[in-house]
């Protein structure tokens, strides 16, 4: 006797009519875009291109570890860096982000699977396609499922974070091409999230994320692709996945954002050449949290005496603290 098996989503004769809990993936949503629009506000004060490349470097990186390819993200940094330049792969992956007002269509698609697949010719696949116990969609239904799914990512108004997560799966269901379906998949909801956003920056860095949590990633994927279309639990699941990576890139700028509120505040300071470099290297790492003042001699070039004479200057001006315990040991930090 033949062992039952559930049907795939696809190949139920309305699968694409994907529905969801409206209140919870909605108060899912509020937490989401309230994060969301916190980062963009201190990103706009900090905006630091070079961070912003570092982390662009990391998120094409773990795209591609999803998908069991090693990349470095020095050398992707590097990619990034030559612009027109660059490799075709690493050119597409910035240009879904930085050209995400484009429309999307077929061509588009070919050119990025061209870049990052083993298969250049401008076609989707003939063959069957399966990633672990599931099956896409049969090689003959694909043109007109992947015209039904660029219509709807050109003229669907749902909102943008939501679209991104219900494009992720739908393309992933189709799995269009031989190979690189995840990178594309991946790429395609940064493309989204851009556009949603309005811009053409990284604001933070998805697939590391999705990287750290890449069972559950395959999990989810394979439990909704395994249903009759209810995408709740995948939608709350993504978005989750978008407050996390929101708080890591929180985390990453911290620092830089309590440099620039600092520099601010003591804007009309006037320091010397060295005090200037025992607070910069304070701010840097160069010195410890908390320094002694035969630490602060050393990265000055002076003696014992002219150094505590700097940082004595610093505390009069309020740009210095010294901590509570005295004596020989005693220990500074910035204020």
């Amino acid at each position: 006797m033949t062992a039952f098996r559930p049907l795939f989503i696809h190949q139920y004769p309305d699968w694409t009519r994907f529905r969801y809990n409206s209140q919870s993936v909605m108060d899912a949503l509020g937490q989401t875009r309230l994060q969301e629009g916190r980062l963009i506000g201190v990103t706009n004060l900090v905006n630091d291109n070079d961070e912003e490349i570092q982390m662009l470097a990391q998120d094409i990186a773990a795209n591609y570890a999803l998908d069991d390819r090693m990349l470095d993200p020095q050398n992707v940094k590097t990619e990034i860096a030559k612009k027109n330049n660059a490799s075709d792969d690493i050119r597409n992956m910035v240009g879904a982000l930085q050209n995400a007002k484009q429309p999307l269509t077929a061509e588009r698609l070919f050119a990025w699977h061209a870049a990052i697949g083993q298969n250049k010719v401008k076609k989707f696949r003939t063959k069957e396609s399966s990633v672990g116990s599931f099956t896409g969609i049969s090689a003959e239904r694909i043109p007109l499922e992947m015209e039904r799914f660029i219509d709807w990512i050109e003229n669907s108004t749902t909102d943008g974070a939501i679209k991104a997560a219900v494009a992720h799966f739908w393309f992933l269901t189709i799995r269009p091409f031989e190979d690189g379906n995840g990178r594309i998949a991946r790429a395609l909801t940064t493309m989204i999230l851009a556009h949603s956003e309005n811009t053409s920056h990284c604001l933070f860095a998805l697939c590391p994320q999705i990287l750290e949590e890449r069972e559950e990633y395959f999990r989810q994927l394979l439990k909704a692709q395994s249903g009759n279309g209810d995408l709740t639990e995948w939608i709350l699941w993504f978005l989750q996945i978008m407050r996390r990576s929101i708080e890591v890139r929180e985390r990453e700028i911290a620092d830089t954002l309590k440099k620039i509120q600092f520099d601010q505040k003591n804007k009309d300071v006037a320091l010397s050449e060295r005090e200037r470099k025992i607070v910069n290297a304070a701010w840097e790492g160069t010195l410890p949290a908390t320094f002694s003042v035969k630490e602060a001699a050393a990265l000055t070039g002076t003696s014992h005496d002219s150094a505590l004479r700097d940082i004595q200057a610093l505390i009069q001006k309020g740009i210095v603290r010294a901590e509570s315990k005295g004596g020989r040991s005693q220990k500074y930090s910035l204020a």
